[in-house]
């Protein structure tokens, strides 16, 4: 387990300055053993003789926050090829820490849910190589790092292979396969993270998955997770500021178009022209259904969805319904660069103006990618539409 939490933090960026707090009655103490210490510094300082091998422990604390390093609370040089570990915590409310030996080479996860928790480790492993007793919560939190780890690897994987693909100009049917195994892996994962977020009774535990979640889960799945561990946990700082800071978020969307939400607004006046230099105004596809979709070809998460909008349109392009793509391209070649070998079948427009395009102006959105479905009557009836959610809401309208 070698630096962890490197990536665990990252799930808490969003809420940078929160605190996850727990009631804990006092001190906690950590005790246990340690063996093999000459075999570590032997891996990890390959050369180096050491009759009497001396290797460094630290307590840290996590940290909740963005940017924020661990919090030294305690450092001990162990002694010889095994030994006893002994160390006592001042008063502190339930968090996360990590036991860590050598320059970061090895790092074990702890929650301090109990008063005594016991930890023996053999430093000649670098899998497997401890065992926890006493902390329920710090066993559980090797099984969830243990897992999501696995499942968010799948994820990343996938949109590797996918990315390859589209560099090769991979045909239709092998994009579509690769991007139903990228969305196979997503639901897994979602999966994985939602059972956990309804069975776990641990505060500090559903903080740490909540904050992974936040990444591939639905806003409505994200919500209605929120509002539940809310609920379960009422005394968790952490989550009752991430239920003030999603709320603020809300009202704020909700605002109206200067805010860029157009849901159930009727879609405004928009005339873009196409490569070859024809305007197409947005009104001229009243009478079907139409995604308006704002990309680029410079926009890396833009050009990871679009196999999921040629999914969509391949499937409903027989229901009257169709795409209108919307670039916030600075040069025509890229531009159509990246339509080629994405395969966007589909009517593009652009004004070549990058930010300063006139879509930017009329639909307010500030990030891409950005989208909006338009019913055949010109209204609004959702944005931001990603991955399964674009299908789902497509299955929903035209079926």
């Amino acid at each position: 387990m070698h630096r962890i939490f490197f990536w665990i933090m990252a799930g808490f960026a969003v809420f940078a300055g929160y605190s996850c707090k727990q009631k804990v009655q006092g001190a906690f103490h950590i005790s246990g053993t340690y063996k093999n210490a000459d075999q570590f510094i032997l891996q990890n300082q390959p050369g180096l003789a050491a009759p009497q091998p001396k290797v460094q422990m630290y307590l840290q604390e996590i940290s909740f926050g963005k940017d924020l390093p661990p919090v030294i609370l305690d450092s001990v040089k162990l002694s010889g090829n095994s030994g006893e570990i002994n160390l006592n915590v001042p008063g502190k409310s339930q968090g996360v820490y990590e036991l860590v030996f050598g320059d970061n080479a090895l790092a074990i996860p702890l929650i301090n849910d109990a008063s005594d928790i016991k930890v023996d480790v053999d430093l000649s492993k670098k899998d497997d190589f401890y065992t926890v007793t006493g902390s329920d919560a710090s066993r559980q939190l090797e099984g969830l790092i243990d897992n999501f780890g696995k499942k968010n690897f799948l994820v990343e994987k996938s949109f590797a292979v996918l990315d390859s693909l589209k560099r090769q100009n991979a045909p239709d049917s092998v994009m579509i396969m690769q991007t139903q195994t990228k969305n196979d892996a997503i639901k897994d994962l979602n999966e994985f993270l939602k059972n956990f977020l309804n069975s776990t009774t641990n505060g500090t535990l559903a903080v740490l998955a909540l904050g992974w979640s936040s990444r591939s889960l639905s806003k409505a799945d994200f919500e209605m997770s929120l509002n539940s561990l809310q609920k379960k946990f009422p005394e968790n700082s952490i989550l009752l500021n991430m239920k003030k800071s999603f709320d603020q978020q809300e009202s704020q969307s909700q605002a109206g178009p200067p805010a860029g939400n157009w849901v159930g607004k009727q879609a405004p006046e928009l005339a873009l022209p196409d490569p070859d230099g024809k305007t197409i105004p947005l009104s001229s596809f009243r009478g079907k259904w139409l995604l308006v979709d704002f990309w680029a070809s410079w926009c890396g998460p833009c050009r990871m969805e679009n196999p999921n909008v040629v999914k969509a349109f391949n499937e409903f392009k027989d229901k009257n319904f169709t795409i209108l793509g919307v670039s916030l391209d600075k040069q025509k070649d890229p531009w159509q660069e990246a339509v080629h070998q994405d395969k966007l079948a589909w009517t593009q427009v652009s004004d070549l103006k990058f930010w300063n395009s006139k879509a930017v102006e009329v639909f307010k959105f500030e990030g891409i990618p950005f989208n909006i479905l338009v019913d055949p009557q010109g209204k609004v009836i959702a944005q931001e539409l990603r991955g399964e959610d674009l299908e789902n809401k497509l299955k929903q309208v035209l079926n």
